[in-house]
């Protein structure tokens, strides 16, 4: 019966109903015929089923944490979480290359970029589809520093390069005299770029060394209209965002407000809301300093590249929170708290909500993920770097 409907319908109907599935759906799909199979992994089909899930309503978020196994041994894990109380959706995910001696509170959760995002620490970077399950690890870094210097991780960006079609990775880091270890008097700034059509890492020429540092804390980066966007200290120490395009390959600066601008004391956020750059500044967690001298303020850029156009969209109470994580939906903003649990604050009813998840303190990172078949490039030698979980 079912057969005989499917053959009445144009082929044009029958694609416009498939495209609507879940990908869990369309990979079993691939298996009814060659021709299923044909089309489903077409680079037209998965860049049309990109498009659609682009405006689709519905999303999930995808919660990170480091857990500890045993005295000397972390592990990344990956949670799925859907609706008002986060429910999980899938059993977790504890990611390979990422296991550590140490709470794995540095790792970068870098995405998502059409569906695919990065998990990146001081040695591996994993790139990843949660739709597919498909994961890579991807090569190690060019190199190290030479003999008598050390070398450190300042910033690290994931996304895609339109003008060349392809995805790239960049790091950012500082190579040190050794000794003296980490003097800023006696450091280069080294900036690498991974190509994934080359499968190479190379390194850029004539980088400015008065470049801004890279500001670190959680959320501190995103991926947003071709540019990798990371909260940095500018001179006099004042904040600014340093971006990145990943089409011309140059560095850019956006100024934030003046009056939220200081580095010393507050700490910083950087989303995107509402298809927009958004800067979260909130107290600074530790102990020493009183939350309640300081409220949260969220601004947001509302004409890019456009210094007057930054807007104070929230300010909100104190909080006794780590860190936020991202904003969902508009008005729920995800938190780590103090005691390393995820929590939620609806901006609009000022109402606080506590979920049983916990990780170790300061490892906690969550982003806001829709469906994609994006395929994970692979080394044109064979398929075998593409893995499944």
């Amino acid at each position: 019966m079912a057969q005989e409907i499917l053959k009445k319908l144009a082929e044009d109907v029958i694609i416009y109903i498939i495209l609507r599935l879940p990908v869990k759906s369309l990979m079993r799909f691939k298996c009814i015929s060659r021709t299923w199979y044909i089309l489903i992994r077409s680079s037209t089909f998965i860049n049309i089923h990109l498009n659609c899930s682009k405006t689709a309503k519905e999303e999930f978020i995808i919660f990170k944490r480091s857990l500890q196994v045993d005295p000397f041994q972390h592990k990344t894990t990956l949670s799925f979480l859907f609706g008002e109380n986060l429910n999980p959706v899938s059993p977790d995910l504890d990611v390979p290359y990422l296991e550590s001696t140490f709470v794995n509170d540095y790792d970068q959760f870098i995405g998502p970029c059409h569906g695919l995002i990065a998990l990146i620490n001081m040695i591996n970077t994993v790139l990843f589809n949660p739709a597919t399950r498909n994961y890579r690890l991807l090569p190690p870094f060019s190199g190290d520093a030479p003999q008598g210097f050390r070398c450190s991780i300042d910033g690290i960006g994931f996304g895609f390069d339109s003008m060349a079609n392809d995805y790239k990775v960049v790091r950012i880091s500082k190579v040190y005299n050794d000794p003296p270890y980490r003097d800023p008097y006696s450091s280069k700034q080294k900036v690498e770029v991974y190509d994934m059509i080359t499968h190479f890492w190379r390194e850029l020429d004539n980088i400015d060394q008065d470049m801004p540092r890279i500001y670190w804390a959680p959320s501190s980066m995103v991926f947003y209209k071709s540019a990798c966007y990371w909260l940095a200290i500018g001179s006099k120490d004042k904040m600014i965002i340093l971006y990145f395009d990943m089409g011309t390959e140059i560095f850019n600066t956006i100024n934030l407000p003046h009056t939220c601008n200081s580095y010393n004391g507050p700490h910083y956020s950087l989303v995107v809301l509402r298809d927009s750059i958004t800067m979260l500044r909130y107290p600074n967690p530790n102990p020493e300093y009183d939350p309640a001298q300081d409220l949260m303020q969220i601004w947001m850029m509302k004409e890019y590249g456009v210094y007057d156009s930054w807007m104070k969209i929230y300010t909100v109470r104190p909080l006794l929170i780590e860190s936020p994580l991202l904003i969902w939906k508009d008005y729920v903003m995800l938190c780590e708290s103090r005691e390393g649990s995820l929590i939620s604050y609806d901006l609009k009813l000022d109402k606080i909500q506590e979920f049983n998840l916990q990780g170790c303190p300061t490892s906690l990172r969550a982003i806001c993920y829709k469906e994609s078949m994006i395929q994970i490039p692979c080394e044109s030698k064979g398929n075998a770097q593409v893995q499944f979980f």
